[in-house]
């Protein structure tokens, strides 16, 4: 299902501050409460962004007030590096976090605070719907929220294991391996598919970038690019608003 997507200007406003705890696979991958207090700080900077994105959506009835939730979930991508079977690489690298939203009417939307290149959480895309939200509150205890999103598929990964959030068997990591190394192996960097820039490819240089409307990512997650897509933002919000509508592409 797609999801909507406004790329939008980092806006000054009072920060909210929160002490988002964050799970021991999350601290174990070098994400710390700090930095969830920090990506959401940016995020509740968005409170009255928030609203415009509502009320430009469509459906929209009228005016409508927003509560930015104390959570702050981490987002995992499928790593390019498991793919590939590299020794010591893990099923998911760190992509966003994942701060929900709830308009007064009832419709929701997400906020992905991403790592900009200064090392500074910044806002990168808000997405409706609560999809992040709704697989994390599903994890077990000490469990990793992982996103395959050539297929859009997620997962919980803890103790070996991988674990389907819908639908489907769980594996263990080596066995999920061989599956994605089947399914991905001749779209890593440097094979045609990635040259050519199709949806889901690996860029060679960098992780793969989260999507908000549940469908392929990009073929790179480089935050340099954060600071351009500010600039867009900037002019968009300064006019009707800037919106951008992603559709899925099988990968």
């Amino acid at each position: 299902m797609s999801r909507r997507v406004l790329v939008l200007a980092v806006l000054t406003g009072a920060a909210l501050l929160m002490t988002a705890p964050v799970s021991g696979a999350a601290q174990a991958a070098g994400i710390s409460s700090a930095d969830a207090s920090a990506a959401h700080r940016a995020a509740a900077a968005f409170q009255d962004v928030l609203v415009g994105f509502f009320a430009q959506a469509p459906g929209a009835q009228g005016p409508v007030s927003v509560r930015i939730a104390s959570d702050a979930y981490p987002v995992y991508e499928l790593s390019p590096d498991f793919v590939a079977g590299k020794p010591g690489a893990t099923p998911g690298e760190f992509a966003y976090f994942a701060i929900p939203a709830r308009a007064s009417d009832g419709r929701t939307a997400t906020l992905w605070s991403v790592r900009g290149a200064d090392g500074a959480w910044q806002v990168g895309n808000i997405a409706s719907g609560d999809v992040e939200g709704q697989y994390a509150r599903k994890l077990p205890a000490g469990a990793q929220l992982l996103h395959e999103p050539q297929v859009d598929a997620w997962y919980a990964v803890r103790d070996g294991r991988v674990t389907p959030l819908s639908e489907g068997h769980a594996l263990t990591v080596a066995g999920y391996q061989q599956t994605v190394e089947a399914r991905y192996a001749d779209k890593l960097p440097g094979s045609a598919y990635a040259r050519d820039g199709e949806a889901g490819g690996y860029d060679a240089t960098s992780q793969v970038m989260p999507r908000g409307d549940g469908g392929p990512a990009p073929s790179g997650h480089d935050t340099g690019w954060v600071p351009l897509l500010i600039l867009v933002g900037v002019l968009a919000v300064s006019g009707a608003g800037y919106v951008l509508h992603l559709r899925r592409h099988a990968a």
